[in-house]
């Protein structure tokens, strides 16, 4: 038809309704415009479909290996009579043990132990922990709908390796599975420790009975009780021994100061006499008297003779005196009774002091003996309470592990009834066909290059703004179309003559 210009307010009133009326004019439009312009629509799938076809061949090729785990729930039913046997009810999986089954298979310790079975290296510039990273997110564990069945899968670039390691992670994993759920080995580990403990315990018993028969020691404590009363008493009986020590010494003292103050002899009888030299000195001092009488007869009271009669006279006198103070007298004398019996009551307490003296050596080293015997026996007791202690220890723990034993057996004989079980129902095989093939990429790029090359012709005939069809002519003048004139091409040939 002939194509006419359209009007720039033309275009704005309805640029899509040629596009979104209805729907055999957007059909036609869709084809006329794929139509119109093919060439740009074949550029555009060729080379969109290149692309694809490129990356698919030029990417690496992954491949999956899978293993598939029966996972069930034993739960232990005791039928009557209490002979007859159990039986076990499988029950459905819950979404908790999924998940819980599914931590366990993707925990880094399982993937780590796996990797380093399988003896996986990290490539260079890359570390172990950044490798375990990448190959967690290329693990994948899923239930299969409406089963007990748990698949675990791998991507890999090497199918053997995936295979391999989807494997040894399966194998690690029911390691892991049996560690965490089951209680195996318990029994057997408390059937060592009580190897351990009797041999311990027997020990620790030997040692006790060992050292009370080289202390021949029967109840220590009643014989500390013992040892503490004759202690006690003798104690006392060496302070009053003491005492009767220092009552002697102080009586002894106070008799020897008595004795120092006693005479040893007292008078008897005392006879007095006259002294016969006051008779002669009497008689010369008459004569003395006499002569000097005399004497004044012839001379005078100063003449040297008076002078010397009166001094003779005057001598005479001072040794009458002289001899009238001594007195002759007889004494009788006799020995003190006093005295002597001081004398005897010093030897009797000396004597005493002197036994009480020897005796107390003996009761302060009796002493001496008890407190050391206390000391021992107190010693001897601390280490009797060790050593029973450590005997109480040793049958106390032993009395329990034998306890912890029974449990752990009685658990471990119910163990496959309580606890989640885990069966490998298919291991891994090397995948034949790669996850990421080549049809999958081919079909995509096939239709992403016609979607894309229509899109391009459509986007192109949109933003044309001529008018295509008559229907469009008469929406847009509101009048029927009388005619249609097509459009002349003229040959080649005729425009260059």
């Amino acid at each position: 038809m002939a194509t006419l210009q359209t009007l720039p307010e033309a275009a704005a009133l309805f640029p899509a309704n040629g596009m979104s009326g209805s729907p055999a004019l957007a059909a036609r439009s869709f084809f006329y415009s794929v139509f119109k312009h093919r060439r740009l629509v074949v550029g555009v799938f060729l080379l969109v479909f290149l692309a694809s076809a490129l990356m698919a061949v030029l990417r690496p090729r992954t491949w999956r290996a899978a293993t598939k785990v029966l996972v069930k729930v034993g739960e232990a039913v005791q039928l009557a009579p209490a002979e007859a046997p159990s039986r076990s009810v499988n029950v459905p999986l819950n979404p908790d043990v999924v998940a819980g089954e599914a931590e366990i298979v993707k925990s880094r310790q399982v993937l780590e132990e796996a990797v380093v079975r399988v003896g996986i290296k990290p490539e260079s510039g890359i570390s172990m922990a950044e490798m375990i990273s990448k190959m967690q997110l290329a693990l994948a564990v899923a239930p299969a709908p409406g089963s007990n069945v748990l698949q675990i899968s791998y991507l890999g670039r090497n199918p053997e390796r995936a295979a391999h390691l989807v494997n040894t992670l399966t194998d690690v994993y029911v390691e892991h599975h049996n560690k965490a759920y089951a209680n195996e080995g318990i029994h057997s580990f408390y059937a060592d420790q009580l190897r351990i403990l009797e041999s311990e315990m027997k020990a620790a018993q030997h040692r006790l009975r060992g050292y009370l028969r080289r202390t021949k020691v029967v109840d220590v404590d009643q014989e500390i009780h013992i040892l503490n009363q004759d202690l006690q008493d003798a104690d006392k009986s060496l302070r009053g021994h003491r005492e009767k020590i220092g009552g002697a010494e102080r009586k002894l003292v106070e008799v020897t100061a008595q004795l120092g103050r006693t005479p040893s002899h007292v008078p008897y009888s005392e006879e007095y006499r006259a002294n016969p030299t006051i008779q002669t000195f009497k008689d010369r001092l008459a004569g003395l008297e006499i002569e000097r009488y005399q004497a004044l007869q012839r001379y005078q009271p100063d003449d040297r003779h008076i002078r010397d009669k009166e001094e003779e006279i005057a001598n005479v006198r001072a040794r009458l005196r002289e001899e009238k103070d001594r007195v002759l007298n007889v004494e009788t004398l006799q020995e003190n009774s006093i005295y002597r019996e001081l004398q005897r009551n010093q030897l009797t307490i000396e004597a005493a002091l002197a036994d009480l003296r020897e005796r107390a050596a003996p009761m302060a080293e009796h002493v001496t003996e008890l407190k050391k015997r206390v000391h021992q026996l107190r010693d001897q007791r601390f280490m009797i309470n060790n050593l029973k202690q450590v005997a109480d220890e040793k049958a106390y723990a032993f009395d329990l592990y034998w306890r912890k034993q029974e449990e752990a057996r009685i658990s471990e004989a119910m163990k496959t009834q309580s606890i989640v079980n885990v069966t490998v129902v298919e291991r891994a095989t090397a995948p034949l066909e790669p996850e990421n093939g080549l049809l999958m990429p081919l079909l995509i790029g096939l239709m992403s290059g016609l979607l894309v090359g229509a899109g391009m012709a459509i986007a192109v005939e949109y933003l044309n703004r001529r008018l295509r069809f008559e229907e469009e002519v008469e929406r847009y003048l509101e009048l029927p179309v009388l005619a249609v004139i097509p459009e002349l091409h003229t040959a080649p040939d005729v425009a260059h003559g």
